[in-house]
């Protein structure tokens, strides 16, 4: 058995207008990508090969897939033309088919299957041709010899399309999955109990109130006095803001939503607001109420770069005088211990070397080493040269895999640097605490809010014996 998933662009065009930037074979239903739906029921109906086929880019979704051996299935790619139909598509895919029975998946549709049933029964003893269609478009569709032409069909349930062409119905088919769904399908997240769906890496606040049933995805920050649910879906790279509320709703991946604004019945990306009943589109210019939890752009990550480097060189020829006349005596002391380590760098660097420093904060040398925070002294050359950030996060060592950021959060929430946000607000630097203070200030910090946040971290960091 082999399938052929076959989407073109006219299909989900309306994907690009409500949510730019995501790949719609990657839009997500339930925190889970749309086209792994499709992948599980051409597993469920025991094909070994399956073909993407699009008129479209699907560079992002083949990054994503890969080959398929996560499911333990081969997975190719294809170009087809916009003009092309499926007679045509066969025929150019004959070679892929050629002694398999084929199943295509034509369209932009929600294929409703249950994950307890056998589909391969069914199909490889129905006659070629549609065996299912949407209302409005798309298709399931049968080609080759049956395996077992004169045998009678098991006993299995109807596979029912739906047509995923707008706003409306990406909310109804998200929310019904969420519902009354939860069960047929593999749905990521633990899901220690029912209706509740929970990713890695989320921080909920013990004044937040979950009500059931709920979808939340990974690097998730519900802050205090917010209310979730139900019927709620929270994506993955969220942050929901003290005293929101957020009912009946979808927050896709990389959305901030701010302080007491109240979801209910919409959906949620990045800066836009859309209700699904209306289909209306509404774009907050307001970022402390709607945003994206993303890089904000070159533009405004240089701007940061160029004003954490200026602060840096400010604050190292302020210590010049003390680092100069005090390191020299800690070192012949032999109080201040290097060593070498690597951390995760952001971006493209994989990996960093720093050289830290450790000075236990006794006698006059090391008081004033602590004063002066002269341990840090030397990374503050480091983010002239663009390595570290003067403040965010402090690094995550390579060897200390518990510390290690996810891949999510080397993009979104993790920016190694001399000293971090956690420090400035006087909060234990590492934990659940840290990540909500500092992711909060990922989002809403900007370069002269660091600068002032520095400044604090400095004052902080004498009353601490927390070296680094």
């Amino acid at each position: 058995m082999k399938t052929l998933i076959v989407i073109k662009e006219q299909n989900h065009a309306w994907v690009r207008n409500a949510f730019p930037g995501i790949h719609p074979l990657l839009l997500t239903l339930c925190n889970k990508p749309y086209i792994e739906y499709l992948i599980d029921f051409a597993i469920l109906s025991r094909s070994e090969e399956i073909r993407i086929m699009s008129d479209g880019s699907l560079g992002e979704v083949e990054a994503y897939c890969m080959n398929g051996s996560r499911w333990g299935v081969e997975l190719t790619y294809s170009n087809i033309r916009t003009t092309d139909d499926i007679t045509t598509i066969l025929q150019k895919n004959s070679r892929f088919c050629r002694d398999n029975r084929t199943m295509v998946i034509n369209g932009f549709v929600f294929v409703d299957y249950d994950k307890e049933s056998q589909y391969d029964s069914i199909i490889n003893t129905m006659p070629d041709g549609v065996i299912a269609s949407a209302e409005n478009e798309g298709c399931l569709i049968l080609r080759g010899q049956e395996k077992n032409p004169d045998a009678a069909p098991a006993p299995s349930p109807p596979i029912n399309l739906e047509s995923i062409d707008s706003i409306e119905s990406y909310y109804r088919i998200s929310l019904d999955i969420l519902k009354n769904k939860s069960s047929q399908f593999v749905l990521p997240g633990y899901g220690n109990e029912p209706e509740c769906f929970i990713g890695r890496n989320v921080v909920i606040s013990k004044s937040a109130e979950i009500e059931k049933p709920v979808s939340i995805g990974n690097n998730v920050q519900i802050l205090s006095g917010t209310h979730i649910g139900p019927d709620a879906i929270v994506g993955s790279n969220v942050i929901i803001d003290k005293n929101s509320t957020v009912t009946e709703s979808i927050v896709l991946d990389n959305t901030y939503i701010g302080e007491e604004l109240d979801i209910t019945g919409k959906t949620a990306f990045q800066n836009m607001l859309s209700d699904p009943g209306t289909q209306a589109v509404l774009s907050m210019e307001d970022p402390h109420l709607l945003r994206s939890t993303q890089n904000n752009g070159t533009l405004s990550a240089l701007l940061r770069q160029i004003t954490h480097a200026i602060t840096a060189l400010t604050i190292i020829i302020l210590l010049m005088l003390p680092f100069l006349l005090i390191a020299p005596l800690l070192m012949v002391q032999g109080k201040w211990k290097k060593r070498l380590t690597d951390y995760h760098g952001a971006g493209d660097k994989k990996v960093i070397s720093i050289a830290t420093g450790t000075i236990p904060n006794q006698g006059v040398t090391g008081k004033l080493a602590s004063i002066f925070s002269l341990n840090r002294y030397p990374l503050l050359f480091r983010v002239i040269k663009g390595d570290l950030s003067l403040i965010g996060n402090l690094p995550a060592a390579v060897s200390d895999n518990s510390s290690a950021p996810d891949q999510d959060n080397m993009t979104h929430y993790y920016r190694p640097a001399v000293f971090s946000y956690a420090e400035a607000e006087n909060w234990p630097v590492i934990g659940s605490d840290a990540a909500i203070v500092e992711r909060y200030y990922m989002v809403h910090s900007n370069p002269l809010k660091d600068i002032g946040m520095t400044m604090k971290a400095l004052i902080n960091l004498p009353h601490k014996n927390t070296p680094k």
